[in-house]
């Protein structure tokens, strides 16, 4: 009989089981909870932080607001603050540096049982022991925040959405802009009309770097409302219905690789039936709808992200399913563009209301998974909270900084473009970037954020002439390359770099400058120390006493700056 080998590692990766260990941690056990993660104390690990209630007295019964900031050791999860009695469920938390100091503050939204008829809006500043109340406002429930910066002036804004109550005119639903002025924030009442039980993301859909918005929702008859409004010098205007979702979840990400955010709607419709698609973007911000079938889920939370390692954007599910609590993973099929039901082990099925987050815990470069929500297998129904570790082995290369960066400078507007970022699984088409501002070197003070395009402008003070910026990308696993060589730009709007040249390059003794004239030059070596250099008359300057390596230089010519990046051998 001829025997018949296969070789496993050829096969393709969207067919292996997804295999996940539960990390034990120090987390209560949340309802109706909320979270979000970031690098809270800027320490290479992802720390959390939760809202929602808790049991506290073990009788089975929810009966506490309850939020807390847990922090990673890089082994499990640890209590780091929480945040007294100005707490919130049944709404929604986020981290937000809204100081631009480099510690992640807190904005959330909800109520409390210490007060179940005024719903609040909280603020809390992060002083890097703790978390401070800085202010206390009118708040939603049954809703969402989201955060980003509208208006390019390198200060995070947020909004929310969801359902008000107003003493005296009743209940409510406004979608609210919070602008970061610096000094506080500016409030623009029902931006766009808001939503109750819903989702909105705002992202720029045709890459045109002005912020658009997705919403989705119940209004305050119940109808459902689905809209995309796109960004129209800097008012959003509706542009298309989407398929009318009343509760629900979405999410975005660039699933096919061409450059574009799709966007994965998941929920149910006016009449309760489900609705599951992925809605693929054509470019100009249009979104067509791919369907998917076989799955009734309800109370759904959602979270992106490559889970099989073939580098394309995934995304898991969780909720409630004919009376029973369920975890699905879907796997794009990049040859066929469409998404298949993954299979997973080691995951425990917890339903809706709860959350459920794609993070890497350990920085192993898989992605592992938080889970909050039901435990509808138990008797007395718990609401648990728990992480799972993903035990995957697979290689996953983290991907390589951009190369190329530009920055040009028109009035207050800087214009940033970088490329040569690579990864040794993410198409370069669907790779997302860090980008990081500052007023002096190394500093993050003007904007620090992530972009879904290789470039990006920032409309600044006036006062601010000179910027130095570098940038990560990010691969589909949510793995971050190191940063990039940090640019910077003088006071100049135009460049010379048509007219420079800069001869022989690689170097190993002199290099020569032909074009205008340079009266200043400064040399850094890739980890940002400054190389003593003169240029000489002859416009050449003296290298042979630099160690080889490679080396930005940055020249001064007629009051303008331009940088070119040299390499000694």
């Amino acid at each position: 009989m001829k025997r018949i080998y296969i070789l496993w590692s050829m096969l393709p990766v969207s067919v292996m089981a997804q295999n996940f260990t539960e990390i034990q941690t120090g987390m209560n056990n949340f309802y109706y909870s909320a979270a979000d993660i970031a690098d809270m104390d800027n320490n290479g690990t992802m720390d959390l932080v939760l809202n929602g209630a808790i049991d506290s007295d073990g009788d089975g019964n929810v009966d506490r607001t309850y939020n807390e900031v847990y922090q990673n050791n890089g082994t499990t999860l640890l209590p780091y603050a929480g945040l007294g009695a100005d707490v919130t469920h049944l709404g929604d938390i986020r981290f937000i540096d809204y100081n631009n100091d480099g510690l992640m503050d807190i904005v959330s939204t909800g109520l409390s049982y210490l007060d179940v008829v005024n719903y609040r809006h909280y603020r809390f500043r992060n002083t890097g022991a703790g978390f401070v109340k800085d202010a206390e406002l009118p708040g939603k429930i049954y809703g969402s925040i989201e955060i980003f910066d509208f208006n390019h002036d390198g200060r995070p804004d947020y909004a929310i959405n969801g359902t008000q109550y107003a003493h005296g005119g009743g209940f409510r639903n406004t979608l609210d802009y919070y602008k970061n002025t610096g000094a506080g924030f500016d409030m623009t009442e029902n931006w766009v009309d808001g939503t109750q039980s819903g989702s909105f993301k705002v992202v720029d859909l045709n890459n045109d770097h002005l912020l658009d918005l997705i919403i989705i929702g119940s209004d305050i008859n119940g109808t459902p409302v689905s809209k995309v409004y796109m960004n129209q010098a800097g008012v959003l205007t509706p542009t298309q219905d989407l398929f009318p979702v009343g509760v629900g979840k979405i999410d975005f990400a660039d699933f096919n690789a061409d450059g574009f955010q799709d966007v994965v709607v998941i929920g149910r419709d006016g009449n309760d039936d489900g609705y599951f698609a992925v809605l693929m973007n054509d470019g100009t911000g249009h979104l067509t709808p791919q369907t998917i079938t076989g799955t009734d889920i309800s109370d759904v939370s959602l979270s992106i992200g490559d889970l099989n390692n073939d580098g394309y954007y995934d995304f898991i599910v969780s909720g409630n399913e004919n009376y029973n609590a369920v975890v699905k993973t879907y796997i794009y099929d990049v040859s066929n563009n469409k998404f298949n039901e993954g299979s997973i082990t080691g995951i425990t099925d917890l339903g809706g209301p709860g959350v459920v987050h794609l993070f890497d815990f350990n920085n192993d470069h898989h992605l592992d998974v938080l889970l909050g929500g039901f435990d509808w297998a138990a008797s007395d129904l718990p609401s648990l909270t728990k992480v799972f570790k993903n035990n995957s082995t697979a290689v996953n290369a983290k991907p390589t900084a951009p190369t190329q960066l530009n920055v040009t400078k028109n009035g207050n507007r800087f214009n940033f473009t970088w490329s040569g970022a690579s990864d040794d699984k993410t198409p370069v088409n669907a790779l997302r970037y860090e980008i990081t501002v500052g007023s002096t070197q190394g500093a993050n003070d003007i904007a620090k954020y992530v972009v879904t395009t290789p470039s990006w402008f920032l409309e600044l003070d006036p006062v601010i002439q000179n910027v130095y910026w570098s940038v990560k990308s990010i691969d589909a696993s949510k793995v971050y390359s190191d940063a990039s060589t940090q640019g910077t730009l003088g006071t100049a709007d135009i460049t010379y770099d048509q007219q420079l040249v800069i001869y022989p390059n690689p170097v190993s003794d002199k290099v020569y400058i032909r074009g205008e004239k340079v009266s200043e030059a400064e040399m850094y070596a890739m980890d940002g120390r400054k190389i003593n250099i003169s240029v000489n008359g002859d416009q050449s300057i003296d290298v042979s006493h630099v160690p080889k390596g490679v080396y930005i230089l940055k020249l001064k010519i007629k009051n303008e700056i331009t940088t070119r990046k040299l390499t000694i051998k």
